[in-house]
């Protein structure tokens, strides 16, 4: 019964760093040795947290990527436990997303995966009717992983919440969000923080104008 503690712990733990009401869901897979495994999630929620926790054997990897095949996560290192935030570009419906597990010891490791949907909307923007595009991919192009992004309304001084929460951004990838604050602005200002501190900050980017923002 090693599933429902792990599942129970990494509930609880993801929970009380989002600190938001939520309805939760846990299921259980296993990726045998030395092997891959995909798991299919169709997202309908603005915002979902998910947590993912292995049984402590061996390390995972994990990889996860949109319908369009973009990476919004990754996750290299050497644990079997990860976290990221799906929030949807879609204005309705549902969304699909896999995400790639891949097992690199010698035996199979049992895996627990909580999706928390977040019920006060989180950090997902309302979707305007003013008929603008919002949606962007912010790419990492530096040698370094990023390990904070934020942005904020250009009229606003204040850099605010970090969007990427307890996921991170690998070198070479992208993440596909949806920047919008609700007040109709298409102007804002972007800021990243590399593993080894570097900050890049990018000003004035008109997002109902461009579909990529890099951070070199």
């Amino acid at each position: 019964m090693k599933f429902f503690h792990i599942a129970a712990a990494a509930l609880a733990a993801f929970v009380s760093c989002h600190a938001v009401p939520a309805m939760a869901q846990a299921y259980s897979y296993r990726v045998e040795a030395n092997a891959s495994t995909r798991i299919d999630m169709d997202i309908c929620n603005p915002v979902v947290d998910v947590a993912v926790a292995g049984d402590g054997d061996t390390d995972l990897d994990f990889v996860v990527s949109n319908a369009r095949g973009d990476i919004i996560h990754s996750d290299y290192d050497l644990t079997d436990i990860t976290f990221f935030t799906i929030v949807r570009t879609a204005r309705s419906g549902c969304e699909d997303y896999a995400m790639d597990v891949t097992n690199l010891g010698n035996v199979w490791n049992q895996f627990a995966v909580v999706l928390t949907n977040r019920t006060d909307g989180g950090a997902a923007p309302v979707a305007r009717g003013d008929g603008y595009n919002r949606d962007v991919s912010l790419v990492n192009n530096t040698k370094e992983t990023i390990f904070y992004i934020y942005w904020s309304n250009t009229t606003i001084s204040d850099w605010g919440t970090d969007m990427l929460g307890s996921s991170t951004l690998a070198a070479g990838q992208q993440w596909a969000v949806t920047v919008d604050d609700g007040t109709g602005a298409c102007n804002f200002d972007f800021k990243a923080v590399t593993a080894g501190g570097r900050e890049i900050i990018q000003n004035n980017v008109n997002v109902c104008a461009v579909s990529t923002i890099t951070f070199e």
